[in-house]
């Protein structure tokens, strides 16, 4: 169990379900329709051809991210929507860096735009004026609805019985009476949260398994969240 090293998560809709990557310091990544691409979307189960095979770059440096769109003629330009309400096109050949740390990208497809939602961690660090030697203790407390906590619950249920993994997607929609990308959906959301604070979590693909140890280990639902 440890911090991802990621600065910066992206989860997007991939042709399995919502999917997420996380992207480093220094480290520029390739978004679109094609197999170069890090962040892929667009290509399955039906080919979205409006869809450039590369739609933009991510450029992390530091705590910012840098989107750039590619200089290309006929490329449609980018969007970006900050959660301050910002709306920045971006022309080819040209980049944007927003100062949120949570934001989506916007890529026009052929009957829709696609979104990449775009999460920094949460600068850390000491409080401002603090002239103590000793660092603070950190606690973790994560806020969650009520519909996101109880899509927790039932991604740990079979673990607090003696399974040794969480429940499946399926199962999760089962139990709760919602489609299985519904709870998915909302699973990313959780996990998106717990990078965001840096909570340490499991570097592993599997979205139920790093959000339930992480969640597990760390009492995250000892109390009740609103």
């Amino acid at each position: 169990m440890s911090r991802l090293d990621g600065r910066v998560a992206v989860s997007y809709l991939a042709p399995h379900g919502v999917e997420a990557v996380t992207l480093s310091d220094g480290e520029v990544a390739a978004f679109g329709r094609g197999t170069e691409c890090k962040v892929r979307f667009g290509y399955a189960p039906q080919a979205d051809q409006d869809v450039p095979r590369v739609a933009g770059y991510f450029v992390v440096n530091h705590e910012r991210v840098f989107i750039e769109s590619p200089a290309t003629v006929g490329h449609r330009a980018l969007e970006v929507r900050t959660d301050s309400g910002v709306s920045v096109q971006i022309p080819i050949g040209e980049g944007f860096s927003p100062r949120d740390s949570r934001f989506d990208i916007l890529v026009r497809g052929s009957d829709r735009p696609w979104k990449l939602s775009v999460t920094l961690k949460i600068p850390g660090g000491l409080p401002g004026g603090s002239e103590s030697a000793d660092p603070p203790t950190t606690n973790f407390l994560l806020v969650l609805s009520e519909a996101q906590r109880s899509v927790v619950e039932a991604y740990l249920d079979p673990i607090r019985r003696g399974r040794v993994e969480p429940a499946t997607h399926k199962e999760v929609a089962t139990r709760l009476d919602r489609h299985p990308n519904t709870v998915r959906e909302t699973l990313y959301e959780v996990w998106t949260l717990l990078f965001e604070m840096d909570i340490p979590m499991l570097d592993t693909a599997d979205k139920r398994i790093a959000v339930a140890e992480a969640v597990r280990v760390h009492g995250l639902l000892a109390r009740r969240n609103v």
